[in-house]
């Protein structure tokens, strides 16, 4: 009888460490101490069939578990509480004790307005270099390139193109710090003087500001904060996102739309420049979008007590709506659909394919519109994400960003 009890526990020692070597059963022993779950969000943890998890010590943390197609564990965090989630192999060995917390369901005010953004860039990016005359282009000689951000001369700050040519107007040598792709760079250059009226100059073309038409995606009432656009603004010449020195968001009147034909992407025009008070400041454009402080609460949407916002979870191909601004009625809520979500690139301003399918909306403009950018996504009655770009070949087909990653970037600007 001894003899049979080794065995047998010989036996299970060696299955348990067979399990043990398992990859689903070592992503379970991997698992944080401690795990924050967003009220009403999903989450898959890849556990071997051989492991039994507990959930009698998760009062409210926990709305339902069950096992989830693709292998492994699927969670559905409750509205409230803090508890424990206990795994064992086979309901035998302790494996694995998680201390659980729900996070409050967050809750921000959709946009839909079509807003204007004119902004400075923090120092002045170049955009070309240009001969003087006879003379060869100095920041061609020395290696400044396209896209270049010029911050400092000589030390100096610089906002402006006028400022520039002001630290320039001495002549001899210049040390100018640069941004490259990030990259901070130092260049000396010996600006040469202008025949044609007598300035030194870098025989540099730049560009210190810009001004456009997008959508507010969102306002948050507890911060002030807000996020348009869903992508950079970008300089129409290099590509490059352009570092915001000041800005300010504006109301903006659509007064005109060209529709959007394949080939041929539409656009709405406006006329916010004329406006005197801005609605807010701008501080962070980057490639998820544009974000900054509002001066007061941001009004004119149709949710004004806000909606619950969606994890990348609770996103899923289907019905939705996006809430847009095409005349001068106000804000409008369209049907379309999620057509595809792509895990690749979930952090991207292409996480989702949208196509819009509200005939109304197809008669205005055709589908999507330059302009259109930042248009909430809503679904099942939260703010899921924003639409971002046209597909040039088939305007009723765009892109949208989930709202997760722009509110990570707004938070996160750097």
């Amino acid at each position: 009888m001894g003899d049979r009890f080794r065995r047998l526990a010989a036996l299970l020692a060696v299955a348990t460490a067979a399990l043990m070597l398992s990859p689903q059963l070592g992503a379970v022993t991997r698992l944080p101490d401690e795990m924050v779950l967003d009220a009403g969000a999903v989450t898959v943890i890849p556990v071997s069939s051989a492991v039994v998890a507990d959930a009698s010590g998760a009062d409210g943390a926990i709305a339902e578990m069950e096992t989830a197609l693709e292998g492994g564990l699927r969670l559905t965090a409750g509205n409230r509480g803090e508890g424990r989630l206990t795994f064992s192999l086979l309901g035998l060995v302790p494996l694995r004790t998680v201390k659980l917390s729900v996070r409050p369901e967050r809750v921000l005010v959709p946009g839909g307005q079509s807003v204007g953004v004119a902004m400075t860039t923090g120092g002045v990016v170049v955009v070309g270099n240009s001969d003087l005359g006879k003379l060869p282009s100095p920041a061609r000689l020395a290696g400044l390139k396209s896209g270049d951000v010029i911050q400092c001369v000589n030390g100096v700050q610089i906002a402006g193109a006028k400022q520039l040519t002001e630290c320039l107007s001495g002549g001899g040598p210049a040390v100018l710090r640069v941004l490259r792709g990030g990259k901070a760079l130092e260049y000396e250059i010996t600006p040469a003087k202008d025949e044609r009226d007598g300035q030194y100059r870098l025989g540099a073309w730049v560009r210190d500001s810009t001004a456009g038409v997008g959508t507010l995606t969102y306002y948050d009432p507890q911060t002030g904060d807000f996020g348009a656009l869903g992508h950079a603004i970008a300089d129409i010449d290099t590509g490059v996102v352009l570092p915001v020195g000041d800005g300010a968001l504006y109301a903006n009147r659509v007064t005109d739309v060209t529709p959007s034909v394949a080939g041929s992407p539409g656009e709405l025009s406006g006329d916010f420049m004329k406006k005197k008070a801005s609605l807010g400041r701008v501080t962070s454009n980057c490639d998820c979008g544009v974000f900054g402080h509002a001066d007061a609460p941001l009004e004119g949407g149709l949710y004004p007590g806000g909606l619950p916002v969606a994890s990348r979870s609770q996103i899923h191909t289907g019905a939705a709506t996006l809430l847009t601004t095409v005349d001068g009625s106000g804000v409008g809520e369209y049907d379309c659909e999620i057509v595809r979500l792509s895990d690749s690139a979930r952090s991207s301003a292409r996480a989702m394919v949208i196509r819009v399918t509200d005939p109304e909306l197809l008669a205005v403009s055709g589908g999507i519109v330059q302009g259109m950018s930042g248009s909430p996504l809503l679904q099942d009655g939260r703010l899921i994400g924003a639409v971002t770009h046209v597909m040039v070949n088939d305007p009723t087909m765009g892109y949208g960003i989930c709202i997760e990653t722009m509110l990570e970037a707004g938070e996160n600007p750097e």
